[in-house]
């Protein structure tokens, strides 16, 4: 039997590092969730009604990675892991949902880009280079460019567009020099400093099917697509791009790593 637990503004729902013994479900109000970084509190997005919280914490058996506290007076329905897997069962869409999840976390960051849907091209783009325009491997969507929002941004990867020819496109912070190099480096690699906001593979953009997606790849602060909020704590991984611009914000509420995608 699930409980109910009423928490008024500003009361915490879970704190980070602490034990994901249950999985939330927000029945009225609205939560935010922050992570605690080099002394700083981020804000990686908010969860409204109906969506679920920390249930792949509780799946995974691993402690909660960020906060939960009530923005407004809120309600919540709290679960076992073992309730919230009896509910899967006879929820499709919901199971669907979350062994997609899983099968993403399960696979390392390079099975992610190199999947079966998707072709990677091994080529690496820096913030002071550009490849040549070519089209091999590109959508049919036509012209995908990536352009700074933040003059911070422009600073480490300049002023013009970047032009995205082929998929999928993976952005990431440049390793220190004690880090490991992942094994797929981003296509844009870009400068960032302790404390980081950017992982070294933070997001993708890819296709699936005939739609162009923006993929969080696990990263520690997450994505927010057009307002959206991606990544561990979130109803999804990804979230689509429409024609025209988008917004992308990688690294949570504040951060300077802010894009805009454009598709025509």
């Amino acid at each position: 039997m699930t409980t109910r637990i009423e928490f008024r503004k500003g009361g915490i729902l879970f704190r980070q590092d602490s034990i994901a013994e249950h999985v939330l479900r927000v029945v009225r109000g609205e939560v935010e969730v922050l992570r605690e970084i080099g002394g700083a509190s981020v804000v990686l997005g908010h969860v409204r009604e109906g969506e679920w919280l920390g249930e792949m914490a509780a799946i995974e058996n691993r402690n909660h990675s960020a906060t939960a506290y009530a923005v407004m007076d809120c309600v919540v329905e709290s679960l076992t892991a073992r309730q919230f897997m009896d509910q899967i069962s006879s929820n499709p869409p919901l199971a669907l949902d979350v062994i997609l999840r899983l099968s993403v976390r399960l696979r390392r960051i390079n099975d992610k880009v190199a999947g079966a849907v998707v072709t990677s091209t091994g080529d690496i783009r820096t913030a002071t280079g550009r490849e040549d325009a070519s089209d091999t491997g590109m959508t049919n969507h036509g012209a995908i460019l990536l352009q700074a929002k933040t003059d911070a941004l422009r600073e480490r990867i300049g002023a013009s567009a970047v032009p995205i020819n082929r998929l999928p496109f993976v952005v990431g912070r440049i390793a220190l020099n004690a880090e490991e190099i992942p094994s797929r480096p981003a296509d844009l690699l870009i400068e960032d400093n302790p404390p980081f906001r950017l992982s070294r593979q933070h997001f993708m953009i890819v296709k699936s099917g005939e739609q162009l997606l923006v993929s969080d790849l696990g990263s520690a602060l997450g994505t927010i697509v057009n307002g959206q909020p991606i990544g561990h704590y979130f109803k999804s991984d990804a979230a689509p791009l429409s024609r025209g611009e988008n917004n992308v914000l990688a690294g949570g509420r504040g951060s300077l790593f802010e894009f805009l995608v454009s598709v025509t």
